[in-house]
């Protein structure tokens, strides 16, 4: 009994500690619309997104295909998203990589 009484208590300790990494990082990802709960494979899936966009970025502007001046200029934090996918390119291209498949 005591046995299990701990091994509930670990299990419930990891249970809190991965939600609480899934919430800061559901934080970190921006959505739209930005107020979107989402599910943990859904940030997972996003956070590999916003990586993958970029490092995109950031190989362009090695590149120089994308003048500093303007990826500047993206606002890509977290808290930032596109008011319509419409505006995707107001975005650069950031909504692209936001939007998830029905079914994922």
């Amino acid at each position: 009994v005591v046995q299990r009484i701990f091994t509930n208590t670990r299990e419930r300790c990891r249970q809190q500690n991965v939600n609480g990494a899934f919430a800061d990082l559901r934080q970190l990802v921006p959505t739209h619309p930005p107020d979107r709960k989402l599910s943990k494979n859904e940030v997972l899936r996003l956070a590999l997104r916003y990586i993958h966009f970029l490092d995109g970025l950031l190989t362009d502007q090695d590149l120089g295909q994308v003048p500093r001046g303007r990826a500047e200029s993206l606002e890509l934090s977290p808290r930032s998203s596109c008011d319509s996918w419409a505006e995707e390119q107001d975005c650069g291209g950031l909504g692209r990589y936001l939007h998830l498949e029905p079914g994922c």
